[in-house]
């Protein structure tokens, strides 16, 4: 073996880090290990980089739980009961729990530039799926996901049936297979600066790769702590500068909890 497979095999024996998928410790430990000599160096710089990537966000969900859950909403036919359900799902992540307080306006305001789209692509979803009841997706609407969260993608693919849709999830890293499959509408949701934070260019390097024609690329405009100053400002002035020279077509839809774009190709 050689020692970037040492390094992903040491990485994802860990329990912090064994969902977490291949190809995101891979890359990062190749780039990790280019840079410093000893192995040993490499592992836990390539820790450090996973814990801002995943491990700061992840929250230890109990998944079989909240499947069953979930089934119980769903048998009991209540639409009110499957919403307070996936409500709470989401509270339990910190990025859409910060949504929740916009969910009646969000999907209304972004289809209402997009079109109510009858193909969706999710990638970093996290568990952003489960905000499908408010989205008001035609029935026979196809629904794709990413995440490198393994567990998350385990339990995305249990969760099409309950929601009522065709939803299905894959393990991947978008830095290292970019999606290939046509969409109406590509959700990258809070997920753009950390795609920049890993490599420069990685999230225009998506988003062109793209076969969407609208992408809505949001950012948060508070940290985990809670602090937000400057945060809108910045990360608008980034995002402008990363798309400047693009033929594309950009509607700023600002939130109380997060600034959102809707990209047009």
């Amino acid at each position: 073996m050689s020692a970037l497979d040492d390094l992903v095999a040491a990485v994802l024996a860990t329990p912090k880090y064994r969902a977490v998928c291949p190809d995101t410790v891979r890359r990062l430990g190749a780039a990790e290990l280019a840079r410093r000599s000893r192995p040993k160096a490499a592992l836990k710089a390539t820790k450090a980089r996973l814990h801002q990537v995943f491990g700061a966000f992840d929250r230890a969900l109990d998944y079989g739980r909240l499947l069953e859950e979930l089934s119980t909403a769903h048998t009991s036919g209540d639409e009110g009961a499957l919403r307070a359900t996936c409500r709470a799902a989401l509270a339990c992540h910190a990025s859409t729990r910060e949504r929740l307080a916009i969910l009646d306006r969000f999907y209304a305001e972004v289809f209402a530039v997009t079109g109510v789209p009858a193909r969706v692509l999710d990638l970093a979803c996290g568990l952003h799926p489960l905000a499908i009841p408010w989205m008001g997706l035609p029935r026979e609407a196809s629904y794709r996901a990413c995440d490198l969260d393994g567990r998350a993608v385990a339990f995305l693919n249990r969760c099409g049936p309950l929601l009522g849709r065709d939803l299905e999830a894959s393990h991947a890293d978008i830095l290292c297979s970019p999606p290939t499959g046509e969409a109406d509408v590509a959700f990258l949701l809070k997920a753009a600066a950390s795609l920049e934070r890993q490599e420069r260019g990685g999230a225009l390097r998506v988003l062109e790769a793209l076969r969407a024609r609208h992408a809505v690329v949001s950012y948060p405009v508070a940290s985990l702590g809670g602090r937000g100053k400057g945060m809108r400002e910045n990360y608008e002035a980034g995002f402008r500068q990363m798309l400047r020279g693009r033929p594309w077509r950009v509607q700023r839809l600002p939130f109380a909890t997060e600034l959102a774009f809707v990209v047009t190709k």
